[in-house]
């Protein structure tokens, strides 16, 4: 019986110079979603040489969409409260 071989593994660093071994692209995806990656931090797989930053891995493209969405509606959520706060005062000053 031929048992599944496990893709590569991924070694990565972070701005103080730590490593850490991730033993699957699945494990790398959840501890970058979990932000508990910077998109700074560097990635190489096993075997390569070339370290890239996280966010540059084309299978990880759509987690930074994603950790960036929450910053981009408390941004248009407090916009709006502010405005709603802004046309209260504005309408009180009128009567």
């Amino acid at each position: 019986m031929k048992s599944a071989r496990p893709g590569p593994r991924y070694r990565i660093r972070n701005a103080a110079g730590e490593e850490l071994v991730c033993p699957t692209l699945a494990d790398l995806h959840a501890l970058y979603a979990q932000g508990f990656l910077d998109e700074h931090d560097l990635v190489r797989s096993e075997g390569s040489t070339r370290w890239v930053p996280v966010s540059a891995l084309p299978a990880l493209r759509g987690v930074q969409e994603r950790r960036t969405s929450p910053r981009k509606v408390s941004l248009v959520i407090a916009a709006g409260a502010a405005l709603a706060a802004a046309l209260a005062l504005l309408a009180r000053g009128l009567r």
